[in-house]
Parts: structure tokens; C-alpha cells; sequence
């Protein structure tokens, strides 16, 4: 089983997630929630690895960390 790193961050300034991964090339993608964030990964992650020749045999698991900084005042 093969686990891809990918981290997200949150934009406040956009509101949006925006995700990127070492193990994934090309890989910037940006969502307004992280449910919307993970639909889209699973239809590109396969697709930049197919399209960069990335080689992986299934099944593949997706890690995904995720950051949002929370201000206590």
C-alpha cells in the first residue's frame, strides 16, 4: 500500500483550503471546505500521477494533514 502525503493549509484571506504535496508534482489545488477539498483530490491525484508518469500500484491512500490557525483573543 502506497500513502501519498498531502497538505492543506487554510487561505483566510480567500477562504479557501488550499492543498499541495511533495509526493504528488503538480499538485496545488484550492477548495472552500476540506470535504470539497478531498472530492477533488480524488480525481486528480490519479490524474497528475498518470499525466507525470508517477508509476504507483493500487491501493493508494491518501494522508491528509490539514492546518488552520485558530486566534484566541
Amino acid at each position: 500500500m502506497r500513502v501519498l502525503k498531502i497538505e492543506a493549509s487554510w487561505d483566510g484571506e480567500a477562504g479557501v483550503w488550499v492543498a499541495e504535496s511533495q509526493d504528488v508534482p503538480g499538485l496545488a489545488t484550492e477548495a472552500p471546505t476540506l470535504e470539497e477539498l478531498l472530492t477533488k483530490l480524488a480525481v486528480m491525484v490519479p490524474e497528475l500521477l498518470e499525466e507525470n508518469g508517477v508509476r504507483v500500484e493500487p491501493p493508494v491512500v491518501l494522508h491528509l494533514e490539514a492546518t488552520r490557525p485558530l486566534v484566541l483573543s
